[in-house]
């Protein structure tokens, strides 16, 4: 009798353990999903509805400009019409297991239109720059949303359609990529590019952020987002930062095309703010009064990189970040939370401002398929 209980509890044990799981590090969730996109889905609903309901009251309270609620749920049903199949019954799926309704979670998906006014800084090194091996910071900026800090999420996604497991991080009801991570070791993060190219978004055809979601969960290189970008047009004005262990890359994206940016600087080191660096474009220089400090935070970046060049690695990347703009540095204080991402590691160091301090996550358990389920 004891082997076929002993099989008994087996079974019931991975039966259990597939339907993901949630672990927090020092106050950061990470959501471990496996499965079907329906399945993943009901996980996530269970798993993060606590943290949905916290989101989508934050949305419609007063803090929040009715304006951009209103607009966000028109922006919210064309995003979840223009969805693949398999993020609609991912969400669906999501509704049945929070007891949240699906128009609700629509809209949470649309957390950052409601707010209207995002913009970020990033710096990678490597080589010259590094002390070791390549490391990239990156500062999520948004002029509201100070009080859901606990709602960022990292969500690692384990499709059985042979997807690379994918992490993103980012805001609880996102299904989209802000920032991505996959198990082939590759970064991608996208900063807001409007003020050079213009706040046009186009919701007629598939929105850029969802694409990259779906490239990185392909991606075997940072050549998979250079031929997505190449050959796709934006659907808005980004600037995208992608990285491996070896490279960091930026892309100046927009309905208008692409261009590298990356390219303007020395090798071993990319910075990027909010305005297009590459001399190709046309479009005007936009000031730092009505771009969030952009050029400041760029130049502060670029300095602090070359005072320390040869001996950047994730403490001096974390120092340079966390440094405030008037003492040299690219943080504001619309800054929400901070990364520091060491591809070759698989390694994520986060910081929330006013909820944890730096908090190191080894993402290659949370990524591999058999672990963590």
């Amino acid at each position: 009798m004891k082997p076929i209980i002993l099989l008994i509890l087996c079974a019931m044990f991975s039966s259990c353990a597939d339907r993901g799981s949630s672990t927090v590090i020092n106050g950061i969730k990470v959501l471990n999903l496996h499965g079907s996109w329906n399945e993943m889905g009901e996980q996530y609903g269970r798993l993060a509805k606590d943290e949905l309901a916290d989101v989508l009251d934050y949305m419609r309270s007063s803090t929040v400009d009715s304006t951009h609620l209103s607009q966000a749920q028109s922006i919210a049903d064309t995003l979840f019409s223009q969805y693949p199949q398999e993020l609609r019954d991912f969400l669906k799926a999501a509704s049945a297991s929070s007891g949240i309704s699906e128009s609700d979670l629509v809209l949470a998906n649309a957390v950052e239109y409601a707010e209207g006014s995002f913009f970020c800084s990033g710096l990678a090194v490597w080589g010259e720059y590094a002390k070791g091996a390549l490391v990239y910071g990156r500062n999520y900026d948004c002029m509201h949303y100070s009080q859901i800090g606990r709602d960022v999420l990292i969500t690692v996604f384990h499709p059985d359609d042979g997807s690379v497991p994918t992490a993103i991080i980012g805001y609880a009801g996102e299904l989209y990529a802000v920032n991505a991570f996959n198990a082939n070791g590759i970064f991608a993060e996208l900063n807001n590019g409007m003020c050079s190219a213009g706040r046009d978004i186009h919701f007629e055809q598939p929105q850029s952020t969802t694409l990259l979601l779906t490239t990185a969960l392909k991606a075997a290189s940072v050549e998979d987002f250079d031929n997505l970008m190449t050959h796709t047009q934006s659907s808005s004005s980004f600037i995208i930062g992608v990285a491996d262990s070896r490279e960091a890359r930026s892309y100046e994206w927009c309905y208008d095309g692409v261009r590298r940016a990356d390219t303007q600087y020395p090798e071993g080191l990319m910075a990027m703010t909010n305005h297009y660096v590459n001399p190709e474009w046309t479009y005007p220089d936009p000031p730092d009064e009505v771009c969030w400090m952009s050029h400041t935070r760029l130049e502060n970046m670029l300095a602090r990189a070359e005072e320390r060049k040869g001996g950047i690695g994730e403490m001096e990347m974390m120092e340079i970040m966390q440094r405030g703009i008037e003492e040299g540095g690219p943080m504001l204080d619309a800054t929400r939370y901070q990364m520091v991402v060491v591809p070759s590691e698989m390694k994520i160091w986060m910081r929330i401002c006013g909820v944890v301090d730096w908090t190191p996550i080894d993402m290659s358990g949370f990524l591999t398929s058999r672990n963590n389920r």
